[in-house]
């Protein structure tokens, strides 16, 4: 995004379509003062001093900090003036403006925090040097520079941060994510609490095993309890066969006392984590794992397999592989929310369905010009250039027949659906909603149509596994009749199959 957003600062684009872009580019303060009426357009855009950072000019920018106030300034792309001021690397104008300018430590800290994501260590203590920060957000920068060695050993040097090396929330990302730096957090020996309450998922899917031998030896030191069962009913063992990055590290956890053989809170086999991966990983714990294993409505690993894989969808198959997975019974998984069920899929290790882009298209242009004069207060759509040229020759449709939903299909409330219903209906046409499709979203497709009676069809196409499926049927209200499921698994993915 910032790449593209520089780009466009610096392009013939701003200069056509912004009146005051080339008095800035001269830094002529008098001609921008005649130009730029500041109020004309209640959404402005582009405000100059972006351009001024683009372009360096000097007093344009010292005019509009005098005259304007620029401490809460924040762009479309949610950029501060001294974010923007780092992207185009104007240090004269930064130093001028946190001179200057009254900035929040809030402001400071989405500042450093934008630092240490782009640029040298050096380049934020130069600026914290300068410019300090709040006892109350010391914290949090602590836990920002974990990303930078060289800015944590920096700030740990200052005073008031570290104290902080004590605190979960600087313990568990050292752990779960920055593991080389685990030294500065030796000198702490329990830690049984936070282990038993906090998911370290990412600890095992560390690609250096010697890291995450050593990372597990520190915790398992520190009272990890590998057979623990936490509070999704899972043990560390459990969790390992769903997400390790190597089949080698449930062997080591097996060293380290971790269990084969219990089972989930819901009764479900080791054996039953694996129903999501690959047939090499599966293969290597053949020695460790029981495949033959029954969970308690007496199906095996192979049965689940099969489950994913039959031509006709059932409910009832569908909600067996869902359970398994969230390992959770029926009636709470009908209580959960479509973002509740999207969370905990995914800390499980399944991503249910989400698409690149939704887009309306229309029989004619005609009709998606009456289409934004009827609908545009109600139902928010923009034009698809922009998702055009992002997508080059993958976007398949006409650009004067098309309409770009800001935000998912999910996101449409049932008003949305009844306006676009009886404006199909009142102009005798159709309308569509689509999502994009499995060449770029890897997943599915799925397909509103209203047509010229104001009736609604919808379909979709699903191309992974039965829990996306169920959170198309549930959530989007497809029903199940209206999914083509088409499972694209090769044969050497499942070594059941």
């Amino acid at each position: 995004m910032i790449k593209q957003y520089k780009e466009f600062f610096l392009s013939q684009d701003l200069v056509d379509i912004t009146p005051y872009a080339e008095s800035i580019i001269a830094d002529d303060l008098e001609a921008f003062v005649q130009v730029f009426e500041p109020f004309a357009d209640e959404m402005l855009m582009i405000d100059p001093i972006e351009i001024c950072a683009a372009y360096n000019a000097e007093a344009i920018f010292e005019y509009l900090i005098n005259t304007y106030d620029y401490t809460e300034f924040i762009n479309p792309f949610q950029l501060t003036l001294p974010m923007i001021l780092v992207i185009f690397e104007r240090e004269n104008l930064l130093f001028d403006a946190l001179e200057r300018l009254p900035f929040s430590d809030e402001q400071y800290l989405l500042l450093y925090e934008f630092m240490l994501q782009t640029k040298e260590a050096e380049y934020f203590i130069e600026y914290y040097k300068a410019y300090g920060i709040a006892p109350d957000f010391k914290l949090e920068l602590l836990r920002l520079s974990l990303e930078k060695n060289k800015a944590f050993e920096f700030l740990l040097k200052q005073k008031g941060f570290k104290k902080h090396l004590k605190h979960d929330a600087i313990i568990y990302e050292i752990i779960a994510y920055h593991q080389t730096m685990i030294h500065h957090i030796a000198f702490i020996d329990d830690l049984a609490e936070l282990f038993a309450t906090e998911s370290f998922i990412p600890v095992l899917r560390i690609e250096d095993e010697a890291l995450f031998k050593t990372t597990i030896d520190f915790m398992i030191e520190r009272h990890l309890d590998v057979n623990h069962h936490n509070e999704f009913g899972l043990t560390f063992f459990h969790e390992a066969l769903r997400h390790a990055a190597k089949p080698s590290y449930l062997y080591y956890l097996q060293e380290k006392g971790a269990s084969p053989f219990f089972k989930t809170t819901r009764g479900y086999q080791s054996s039953h984590q694996l129903l999501f991966r690959d047939a090499e990983f599966t293969l290597e714990l053949m020695r460790l794992i029981d495949f033959e294993a029954k969970d308690l409505f007496g199906l095996t690993l192979k049965d689940y397999d099969a489950l994913q894989r039959k031509p006709v969808l059932q409910l009832l198959d569908i909600l067996l592989v869902v359970k398994l997975v969230l390992n959770m019974d029926e009636s709470a998984i009908y209580e959960l929310e479509n973002t509740e069920f999207y969370d905990l899929s995914s800390i499980h290790g399944v991503d249910p369905f989400i698409n690149a882009y939704s887009v309306a298209v229309f029989e004619n242009a005609a009709m998606k010009e009456r289409f934004k004069d009827a609908l545009d207060r109600q139902v928010q759509l923009d034009e698809v250039h922009a998702l055009m040229h992002s997508l080059d020759d993958t976007f398949m449709f006409e650009a004067d027949q098309a309409l770009e939903l800001p935000h998912d299909i999910i996101a449409l409330e049932e008003e949305d659906y009844v306006a676009i219903a009886e404006f199909a209906k009142s102009h005798q046409t159709s309308v569509k909603l689509l999502t994009d499709g499995v060449e770029l979203n890897k997943v599915g497709h799925l397909e509103i149509v209203f047509d010229s009676q104001g009736h609604i069809h919808r379909s979709a196409h699903i191309h992974t596994h039965l829990v996306d499926v169920y959170y198309v049927h549930t959530y989007y209200g497809i029903a199940l009749e209206n999914i083509t499921y088409t499972p694209k698994v090769s044969k050497d993915q499942r070594y059941l199959n």
